[in-house]
């Protein structure tokens, strides 16, 4: 059944056996069982992590067609492999995807992109997401701060590093 499969399939991807993973594929395939959401988020998280984005892309255009809405996690999943490459230009697809469905970044999502700009030393752009998550009232937790000081400390930006330390100990 779907679920078993799905379950196999993730298995086998943090494993990082994709061959036997894209065997599973294929026999849901031979068996008619369509994939779903889960699966996807599995096979997007698995491919991303080996940077195989064409097949990102593939599974992202397959979603669309299957009529399968992404979810926060996949949402998530996206971000997180696209920035962790330093792809911005498909995170911000990613994010516009979001807007386009009416899906408001949570507090997840913003600690994935602080966490991928800070590392890739867009430091701007993590000051400009601490601004909009502010306008959003979402509150900053304790990931968000570990973040924000390691990126901040890394940079030498010790003006920003004190104002986490403030905000933090507001909250």
């Amino acid at each position: 059944d779907i679920i078993t499969y799905s379950t196999l399939i993730d298995c086998y991807g943090k494993a990082g056996m994709l061959n036997q993973m894209e065997e599973l594929r294929e026999q849901m395939k031979q068996f008619n069982i369509t994939l779903e959401l889960q699966t996807f988020n599995s096979l997007i998280d698995c491919y991303g992590k080996v940077k195989n984005f064409d097949e990102v892309s593939r599974l992202r255009n397959e979603m669309t067609r299957l009529n399968i809405t992404p979810d926060s996690v996949t949402f998530s999943t996206l971000i997180k492999c696209y920035g962790k490459a330093e792809r911005f230009k498909e995170v911000n697809e990613v994010l516009h995807q979001m807007a386009q469905l009416n899906i408001r970044p949570d507090l997840h999502i913003f600690n994935t992109l602080i966490d991928c700009y800070g590392k890739a030393k867009k430091l701007d752009e993590v000051s400009l997401l601490r601004n909009e998550m502010t306008r959003l009232n979402i509150k900053p937790g304790i990931v968000t701060f570990s973040i924000l000081i390691d990126c901040y400390g890394k940079a030498g930006r010790f003006k920003e590093l004190n104002e986490v330390l403030q905000q933090m100990k507001e909250a």
